[in-house]
Protein backbone atom coordinates (compact mmCIF):
# COMPACT_ATOMS: atom_id res chain seq x y z
CA UNK A 1 0.00 0.00 0.00
CA UNK A 2 3.09 2.28 0.67
CA UNK A 3 4.53 1.53 -2.33
CA UNK A 4 1.39 2.13 -4.47
CA UNK A 5 0.66 5.74 -2.15
CA UNK A 6 4.31 6.91 -3.37
CA UNK A 7 3.41 5.41 -7.13
CA UNK A 8 0.56 7.92 -7.82
CA UNK A 9 2.15 10.97 -5.69
CA UNK A 10 4.96 10.65 -7.87
CA UNK A 11 2.55 10.41 -10.99
CA UNK A 12 0.76 13.46 -8.92
CA UNK A 13 3.97 15.37 -9.20
CA UNK A 14 5.07 14.67 -12.95
CA UNK A 15 1.40 15.18 -14.20
CA UNK A 16 1.33 19.05 -12.21
CA UNK A 17 4.57 19.64 -13.95
CA UNK A 18 3.53 18.42 -17.34
CA UNK A 19 0.21 20.56 -17.75
CA UNK A 20 1.75 23.92 -17.68
CA UNK A 21 3.55 22.21 -20.76
CA UNK A 22 0.63 21.12 -22.51
CA UNK A 23 -1.62 24.48 -22.00
CA UNK A 24 -1.11 27.63 -23.44
CA UNK A 25 -0.63 30.47 -21.80
CA UNK A 26 -1.19 34.40 -23.33
CA UNK A 27 2.70 34.81 -23.75
CA UNK A 28 3.38 31.38 -25.63
CA UNK A 29 -0.33 31.93 -28.27
CA UNK A 30 1.18 35.52 -28.85
CA UNK A 31 5.10 34.50 -29.53
CA UNK A 32 3.55 31.67 -31.73
CA UNK A 33 1.19 33.77 -33.67
CA UNK A 34 3.77 36.49 -34.04
CA UNK A 35 5.65 33.87 -35.76
CA UNK A 36 3.57 32.80 -37.98
CA UNK A 37 2.42 36.43 -39.46
CA UNK A 38 6.27 36.89 -39.77
CA UNK A 39 6.34 33.81 -42.06
CA UNK A 40 3.61 35.08 -44.10
CA UNK A 41 4.78 38.76 -44.17
CA UNK A 42 8.33 36.43 -45.69
CA UNK A 43 5.98 34.87 -47.92
CA UNK A 44 4.82 37.83 -49.27
CA UNK A 45 8.12 39.53 -49.96
CA UNK A 46 9.58 36.59 -51.21
CA UNK A 47 6.17 36.26 -53.97
CA UNK A 48 6.46 39.77 -54.67
CA UNK A 49 10.20 38.88 -55.58
CA UNK A 50 9.34 36.22 -58.01
CA UNK A 51 6.46 37.70 -59.17
CA UNK A 52 7.41 41.49 -60.08
CA UNK A 53 5.37 41.98 -62.82
CA UNK A 54 2.46 41.83 -60.28
CA UNK A 55 3.92 42.17 -56.51
CA UNK A 56 2.26 41.30 -53.18
CA UNK A 57 0.86 42.51 -50.50
CA UNK A 58 -0.44 41.31 -46.77
CA UNK A 59 -4.28 42.89 -46.77
CA UNK A 60 -5.40 43.11 -43.42
CA UNK A 61 -9.14 42.94 -42.86
CA UNK A 62 -11.08 45.04 -40.28
CA UNK A 63 -12.06 41.82 -38.13
CA UNK A 64 -8.77 42.36 -36.06
CA UNK A 65 -7.52 38.80 -36.51
CA UNK A 66 -7.50 37.47 -40.59
CA UNK A 67 -5.08 38.51 -43.02
CA UNK A 68 -4.73 37.50 -47.05
CA UNK A 69 -1.65 37.70 -49.63
CA UNK A 70 -3.14 39.20 -52.72
CA UNK A 71 -1.48 40.34 -56.21
CA UNK A 72 -1.05 44.28 -56.09
CA UNK A 73 -3.68 44.29 -59.20
CA UNK A 74 -6.32 42.74 -57.27
CA UNK A 75 -6.19 43.20 -53.55
CA UNK A 76 -9.11 42.04 -52.62
CA UNK A 77 -8.84 38.20 -53.96
CA UNK A 78 -6.15 36.48 -51.52
CA UNK A 79 -3.63 34.60 -53.99
CA UNK A 80 -3.01 30.47 -53.92
CA UNK A 81 -0.81 29.06 -50.96
CA UNK A 82 1.68 27.40 -52.79
CA UNK A 83 1.32 23.95 -50.46
CA UNK A 84 -2.78 23.59 -50.70
CA UNK A 85 -3.29 25.92 -53.39
CA UNK A 86 -6.02 27.40 -51.16
CA UNK A 87 -6.76 31.72 -50.75
CA UNK A 88 -3.87 32.38 -48.86
CA UNK A 89 -6.04 34.20 -46.10
CA UNK A 90 -4.74 33.21 -42.63
CA UNK A 91 -7.39 34.01 -39.17
CA UNK A 92 -6.36 33.50 -36.17
CA UNK A 93 -8.53 30.87 -33.84
CA UNK A 94 -9.80 29.34 -37.48
CA UNK A 95 -8.42 26.53 -39.46
CA UNK A 96 -4.35 25.18 -38.87
CA UNK A 97 -4.21 28.64 -36.52
CA UNK A 98 -7.46 27.22 -34.20
CA UNK A 99 -4.62 27.10 -31.31
CA UNK A 100 -4.20 30.87 -31.66
CA UNK A 101 -7.48 31.64 -30.25
CA UNK A 102 -7.83 35.01 -28.42
CA UNK A 103 -4.85 36.17 -30.66
CA UNK A 104 -5.90 39.93 -32.34
CA UNK A 105 -4.13 42.32 -34.14
CA UNK A 106 -4.73 45.26 -31.50
CA UNK A 107 -3.22 47.67 -34.28
CA UNK A 108 -0.79 48.15 -37.42
CA UNK A 109 0.76 51.65 -38.57
CA UNK A 110 0.63 51.16 -42.41
CA UNK A 111 1.82 54.01 -44.15
CA UNK A 112 2.40 54.99 -47.50
CA UNK A 113 3.24 57.89 -49.47
CA UNK A 114 -0.14 57.86 -50.91
CA UNK A 115 -2.29 57.09 -47.77
CA UNK A 116 -1.93 57.27 -44.24
CA UNK A 117 -2.78 54.19 -41.95
CA UNK A 118 -4.33 52.01 -44.78
CA UNK A 119 -5.06 48.02 -44.53
CA UNK A 120 -2.20 47.19 -46.54
CA UNK A 121 1.47 46.27 -46.74
CA UNK A 122 2.84 46.09 -50.13
CA UNK A 123 6.51 44.66 -51.73
CA UNK A 124 8.40 46.31 -54.33
CA UNK A 125 10.34 43.86 -56.97
CA UNK A 126 13.46 43.71 -54.69
CA UNK A 127 12.14 42.69 -51.76
CA UNK A 128 11.59 46.70 -50.07
CA UNK A 129 8.57 47.78 -48.70
CA UNK A 130 6.11 50.51 -50.19
CA UNK A 131 6.19 52.22 -46.51
CA UNK A 132 7.89 55.24 -46.09
CA UNK A 133 8.74 54.70 -42.82
CA UNK A 134 9.30 50.80 -41.02
CA UNK A 135 5.72 49.36 -40.68
CA UNK A 136 4.67 47.84 -36.80
CA UNK A 137 1.83 45.02 -36.31
CA UNK A 138 0.82 45.16 -32.51
CA UNK A 139 -0.79 41.46 -31.88
CA UNK A 140 -2.93 41.39 -28.44
CA UNK A 141 -3.48 38.23 -26.37
CA UNK A 142 -5.03 38.69 -22.96
CA UNK A 143 -3.01 41.39 -21.17
CA UNK A 144 0.20 40.72 -23.42
CA UNK A 145 1.23 42.68 -26.47
CA UNK A 146 3.68 41.83 -28.63
CA UNK A 147 4.90 43.93 -31.85
CA UNK A 148 6.43 43.01 -34.95
CA UNK A 149 8.59 45.67 -37.35
CA UNK A 150 8.80 45.65 -40.44
CA UNK A 151 11.79 47.51 -42.18
CA UNK A 152 11.23 50.15 -45.01
CA UNK A 153 14.07 49.46 -46.59
CA UNK A 154 14.71 45.79 -46.36
CA UNK A 155 11.36 44.27 -45.94
CA UNK A 156 12.47 42.32 -42.47
CA UNK A 157 10.18 41.36 -40.30
CA UNK A 158 12.05 41.48 -36.07
CA UNK A 159 9.61 40.39 -33.34
CA UNK A 160 9.65 42.52 -30.29
CA UNK A 161 9.22 41.38 -26.51
CA UNK A 162 6.27 40.15 -24.86
CA UNK A 163 5.23 42.86 -22.84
Amino acid sequence: MLELMIVVAVLGIIGAMAVPMFSATDATRLTSAAGVLAADIDAARAESIAHSDDPRLIVFDNNDVTWHIAAASDPTTPISHPDTVLPYSRSFGTSALKQLQGVTIESYNLDTASETNDNKLGFGIYGQTDQTSDATITLRSGENVLTLSVNATTGEVSIGQVN
